[in-house]
């Protein structure tokens, strides 16, 4: 006879038992604890999210994005990418200068403050992952995450 395999008793008890509801609610938990992790820099996570990728371009001395490119790197919506950049900008984090391969389009890019606050909030952002995920095996994990992102691009609606 075969012993049956039982799940140990989990408090975690998504609707359903639903992969995709545990992972929102995991998404969920870290976005507030990155919430916590920037508030004293005064930069919230969807404002993180584009400092994050301006940093990224800027310091692979790539052009800067225009805010549709930005928008579709981050995955936040043009409105509000509009809107997160006017807030960056106003604060002298975020500049806008000619595109230098479109001359009806604008580019996107930090200023030396930027770059600093961009950096501080990256380091803040990177502990943050080594704590809330160090009970996870990082690299299988991040690999299927982003081969289920990458499988999804195709069929998203925007």
């Amino acid at each position: 006879m075969q012993a049956e395999h039982i799940r140990p008793e989990s408090k975690f008890d998504p609707p359903g038992g639903g992969l995709g509801y545990a992972l929102m609610q995991t998404a969920n938990a870290w976005r507030s604890e990155l919430a916590i992790a920037l508030a004293p820099v005064s930069v919230t996570p969807p404002q993180f999210f584009v400092l994050a990728a301006l940093l990224h371009v800027q310091s692979r001395a790539r052009p800067g994005p225009t805010q549709k490119e930005l928008a579709d790197r981050t995955g936040i919506d043009v409105n509000t990418t509009s809107q997160i950049v006017r807030g960056l900008e106003r604060r002298g984090i975020v500049r806008r200068q000619p595109h230098p391969q479109d001359s009806r389009a604008v580019a996107l890019g930090l200023t030396q403050a930027g770059v600093e606050l961009a950096r501080q909030c990256t380091r803040e952002a990177r502990a943050l992952n080594r704590r809330f995920f160090a009970p996870a095996d990082a690299e299988p994990l991040l690999h299927t995450l982003e081969e289920l992102t990458t499988r999804s691009r195709g069929r998203r609606v925007r």
